[in-house]
């Protein structure tokens, strides 16, 4: 679902405030980039992401959001799998072609799961 910035800085300010942890995942054209961290700074300009080891700004300019709910995957399995570890997430379109997406963790999911489990 198509989210507006004013939407999404609704999700970014609550993450900066509250700190739950965040599956960061940005796909660039030389870059995979998959970590966990927390919103560390969002105003209407810039969304900083960092983690214990890293951090990173995203200029807000030109980016197009996105929001989406696990519950609403049509495909039971993988909406099962999903809904278990994440609670919702926004993707961001960088106007490069880049994309970043940010799943907020469920409290109960170990931050470094991986999709089959393994850690």
């Amino acid at each position: 679902m198509i989210a507006s910035p004013e939407d999404a800085g609704l999700f970014f300010d609550r993450w900066r405030v509250d700190a739950p942890q965040l599956r960061v995942r940005l796909w660039a054209s030389s870059l995979l980039f998959d970590a966990v961290g927390t919103v560390t700074d969002f105003n209407a300009g810039n969304l900083e992401l960092g983690g214990d080891s890293w951090r990173f700004t995203i200029p807000l300019a030109g980016v197009g959001f996105s929001f989406s709910d696990p519950r609403e995957i049509p495909v039971a399995i993988v909406r099962e799998a999903e809904s278990a570890q994440y609670e919702f997430g926004i993707a961001l379109e960088l106007p490069n072609g880049d994309r970043l997406i940010i799943m907020e963790l469920k409290a109960s999911s170990p931050p470094h799961a991986e999709p089959d489990g393994q850690s």
